[in-house]
């Protein structure tokens, strides 16, 4: 297997949801064999925006041949994660780089969880609703928007009503 890792491993997130990584070669000589590619292993650490724990799940992409980056999709925005290079040849793996901690910034939230109508009346109505599932980065406000319809069911202007989110 191959003998060390790559080094100078840097991070560059693109957005939300997409980061680049990029790495130095090993020498040819260390890979003891044909070199087949580099591994990058990532998992998320913490969503900032929850408190929830779960099972790490470690996500692996394989780069093919010489290739000193590659890009890491699918990430969950307003996350830490951390992910580490490994060498591959026709044996296995070598040695992992050291940690990289890297940050997702916010993205746009879900949508609410829920949303209810209560005490309707001719004038007036009551309206419920539940954070997002995914907030995805602080929630600051609701945007409430609505259409009046009057007696003779013509829509009026479209109303919109900014609320704090706290």
């Amino acid at each position: 297997v191959p003998m060390v890792a790559p080094g100078n491993v840097q991070v560059h997130v693109i957005n939300s949801t997409l980061a680049k990584v990029r790495w130095d070669p090993v020498p040819l000589k260390t890979v003891r064999g044909h070199l087949q590619g580099y591994k990058v292993y990532y998992w998320k650490v913490q969503s900032l925006s929850r408190r929830s724990r779960r099972h790490v799940e470690k996500k692996i992409l394989t780069f093919r041949g010489n290739k000193t980056f590659g890009m890491l999709p699918g990430l969950e925005p307003y996350s830490s994660y951390k992910l580490n290079v490994r060498v591959v040849n026709g044996k296995g793996e070598g040695p992992a780089s050291p940690d990289k901690v890297f940050k997702t910034p916010e993205g746009v939230p879900g949508s609410p969880s829920f949303l209810k109508i209560t005490n309707p009346t001719l004038d007036s109505l009551t309206l419920e609703w539940g954070s997002p599932t995914h907030p995805n980065g602080v929630l600051t406000s609701y945007t409430l928007k609505f259409q009046p319809i009057n007696n003779t069911h013509e829509l009026g202007p479209l109303v919109e009503i900014r609320i704090p989110a706290n």
